[in-house]
């Protein structure tokens, strides 16, 4: 009985033995990769589960996490189309697309293929980056920077040089920008003598467009006041004619004039309700005297009296 229990021990013990060399399990962030004699399938096994095989050494399986990744390369100058140095620091997204062509291109593992992205990465870059001028990194016109259109060149350039690897690029990026003490002076003193030029000249074409608003206004200025004096000399022309036959008429009969004096001063000066104590014999009021009134010839006086009746006044 002792043999028996030792025995179907020994038996479970290997089952248990044989189906951890012939089982492996893959996860739902893994893909595998099943060795023949030391050669990768073609196709991966993606889907999550307990997988079957056969012990080694006839099969092995590799394992590789298929979930997408971040590759930072080191911060370093970069030199632009036009001779000046920029500082950049990239990050990579990247994932194992074909596991069969990335474990043939890296057989000893990731830390291979992450090395050889990020050579891949920096060599890019700096192609890319030398094609570019300086103000399109940094400038104060938005319209010159081409920071995207940057980073989508150099995304494209690195998708395709790692296709070939197995890998695929999702995403790109720049993380850090900046200048190297060394221009940093330089290029400010370049960008400050810029935007003095640039106030220059739109202060030149604020001058400008005044003295040419200033000029238009005196023009109309000059066109409205010679329309004005001509109809002010028509005015005094058609009054002073007025005037001229008013004193050949006074000219017949002066008594008449000073009369028409004394009667205008007389209503304006009543022309509201006012109660006034005068002597009539004082100018202008002798008006109401009549022996004042006989001294103008009576079809003279009927000429006034429409003017009279027109005045109210009260004694």
């Amino acid at each position: 009985m002792k043999n028996l229990s030792t025995i179907l021990a020994a038996a479970f013990l290997g089952l248990v033995l044989l189906l951890y060399m012939c089982t492996f399990k893959v996860r739902f962030t893994e893909v595998a990769i099943k060795k023949t004699w030391g050669q990768p399938d073609k196709e991966a096994i993606s889907e999550p589960g307990l997988k079957f095989k056969w012990p080694s050494p006839i099969q092995s399986v590799v394992l590789y996490d298929k979930r997408i990744r971040t590759l930072e390369d080191l911060t370093e100058e970069t030199r632009t189309g036009d001779d000046k140095n920029v500082v950049l620091s990239t990050f990579t997204l990247w994932r194992i697309k074909d596991p069969s062509t990335f474990h043939t291109n890296f057989p000893a593992g990731e830390e291979d293929g992450e090395r050889k992205l990020r050579t891949t990465v920096i060599t890019d870059k700096h192609a890319v980056v030398g094609q570019h001028t300086f103000d399109e990194f940094v400038s104060t016109s938005a319209d010159r920077r081409k920071l995207s259109q940057i980073e989508r060149e150099i995304q494209a350039l690195v998708s395709g040089d790692s296709r070939e690897l197995g890998i695929e690029i999702v995403g790109f990026g720049i993380k850090k920008l900046g200048l190297p003490q060394s221009v940093t002076s330089a290029v400010f003193d370049s960008m400050k003598s810029n935007e003095q030029r640039k106030a220059a000249q739109y202060l030149a074409e604020g001058d400008a467009r005044a003295s040419d608003i200033q000029a238009r206004a005196k023009a109309t200025e000059a066109r409205i006041m010679s329309a004005a004096r001509r109809k002010v000399s028509e005015i005094e022309n058609e009054a002073q004619r007025v005037v001229s036959a008013y004193y050949e008429e006074f000219k017949e009969n002066p008594e008449l004039q000073i009369f028409l004096d004394k009667l205008r001063t007389t209503a304006e000066a009543l022309r509201k309700r006012t109660t006034l104590i005068l002597s009539t014999e004082v100018s202008p009021y002798d008006v109401f005297e009549k022996h004042a009134r006989d001294r103008i010839r009576p079809g003279e006086l009927q000429d006034v009296a429409p003017q009279a009746a027109a005045t109210d006044v009260r004694d």
